[in-house]
């Protein structure tokens, strides 16, 4: 599974002197297989580029998206419009890894004073789990320097 989400996460990089650049496509263009001629602004600091986002995916997962965002409009109407953007892609919820730590004091269990937490440690899989997860990491941590 690793393998498949790092060989689409290398099709996603379409530029080369921008390679944090984001492929892009507005849904209703995604869906009739058309290119963006423009794309809507994004809060997404280092840019999309318009491309066609089916050349990057597979087909299975080009089909299943085009499905779901037409069968998603009819329970939630307004959903599927030419304003939502997609940005490819985002391919992984947390890490692959897990850092062992003490579940009471969140430190390693063999590295003293190192308090993995978050994301990439394992221990969250988005922004609002990894926030909690630094919280929770930051009392531990004024726990041991009140003793």
């Amino acid at each position: 599974m690793l393998a498949f989400q790092e060989a689409l996460e290398k099709s996603c990089c379409i530029d080369e002197k921008y390679p944090q650049t984001a492929p892009a496509q507005r849904m209703l263009d995604f869906v009739k297989g058309k290119l963006s001629a423009t794309l809507p602004v994004t809060s997404y600091n280092p840019g999309v580029k318009s491309v066609m986002l089916e050349r990057l995916l597979p087909s299975f997962i080009n089909n299943a998206l085009k499905q779901a965002f037409v069968a998603f409009d009819k329970k939630m109407h307004g959903f599927y419009t030419n304003e939502a953007l997609l940005i490819a892609t985002e391919s992984r919820t947390s890490s692959p890894v897990r850092i062992t730590r003490n579940a009471e004091t969140y430190q390693h269990i063999q590295v003293k004073g190192l308090y993995p937490c978050g994301e990439g440690s394992g221990y969250a899989g988005g922004i609002t789990s990894s926030a909690i997860d630094g919280v929770n990491s930051a009392k531990a941590v004024i726990n041991v320097l009140k003793r």
